[in-house]
């Protein structure tokens, strides 16, 4: 044989692999497709999903979280990445019947994908899942010793109208005690994490702002007092006390009580690349960590 007709069936051979594996990837291309497609990955996940109402409204469905947490210990995963998972799938707003349809192998499998996918805007979301979720530990107000002290309740009042300086939206959940004396409830931090602001504000009166170790800042709004010593840079345990449900606050004067019953406004926030403040709604992850609560003799 010729040098021109090896030289001819070497380029041929090259040929035919090249395109081979072309090919190849081009079907493991369609077939990740099919499987992203399927599982709704491009019609959930956006440059913009992070900001919009259905990520941040955090609709778990009632017990939602508390089954995630099932799947995510049966996996070995972390409470976040299982819940970013399951919202991602249902669109960030599943009900409780679609996740119980969802079991370890599934969400392994959703893993494994969106994990090969490598989308930065799901990495995005996991994370800020992640800055909510990940450092939660208690409940936000023990229970008492005392059996004839009722337990706070709280209702979902997220983004309702607000008209104190302004026409404006809820941006927590609202903690009522059954009593509503100043002073009688304590507040304690439900996360570990940093003292960042601390004092008055016209709006949410004595407050603390604790930034948690995933970033997610937490907010405690209309306190009566504060923890003694309690200052800012203070590094801060789950659990710790950082003061006592009040009504302070909708006053420019420092001070100013009795506007409102007695009560704990939770704000979370999460810190976007448009939004340094972004809330999200506490109310079904209050709902979850009431399983975590302390107990204190008040």
């Amino acid at each position: 044989m010729g040098d021109g007709m090896k030289h001819f069936w070497r380029l041929l051979r090259r040929i035919l692999i090249w395109t081979a594996g072309m090919g190849l990837a081009a079907l493991i291309c369609v077939m990740n497709f099919h499987i992203l497609w399927n599982y709704g990955f491009w019609a959930n996940v956006s440059s913009e999903a992070l900001e919009g109402d259905a990520f941040r409204a955090m609709d778990f469905s009632d017990g939602g979280l508390e089954q995630i947490k099932h799947l995510a210990d049966e996996t070995g995963m972390e409470l976040s990445d299982a819940a970013s998972i399951v919202m991602l799938r249902y669109g960030f707003a599943p009900n409780k019947w679609e996740i119980a349809r969802t079991d370890a192998k599934d969400l392994l499998e959703w893993k494994t994908v969106l994990d090969t996918a490598a989308s930065p805007a799901y990495e995005t979301i996991r994370a800020a899942y992640r800055s909510v979720l990940a450092d939660i530990r208690y409940f936000p107000v023990p229970d008492s010793l005392d059996p004839d002290r009722t337990a706070v309740t709280f209702a979902d009042t997220w983004k309702e109208q607000r008209s104190y300086g302004g026409e404006r939206l809820h941006e927590g959940t609202d903690l009522m005690g059954a009593s509503y004396e100043r002073g009688t409830y304590p507040v304690i931090s439900m996360t570990d994490g940093v003292v960042e602001k601390l004092g008055w504000l016209e709006k949410g009166g004595w407050r603390v702002g604790i930034r948690a170790p995933s970033g997610g800042y937490f907010y405690y709004a209309h306190l009566y007092s504060y923890a003694s010593g309690l200052k800012e840079g203070d590094r801060i345990k789950a659990g710790q006390l950082l003061g006592y449900m009040g009504d302070s606050g909708y006053g420019k004067e420092e001070g100013t009580v009795g506007k409102f019953p007695v009560h704990l406004h939770l704000g979370i926030y999460l810190e976007t690349d448009r939004m340094e403040e972004m809330s999200v709604n506490p109310c079904q992850i209050l709902a979850y960590a009431q399983k975590y609560k302390l107990t204190y003799d008040y």
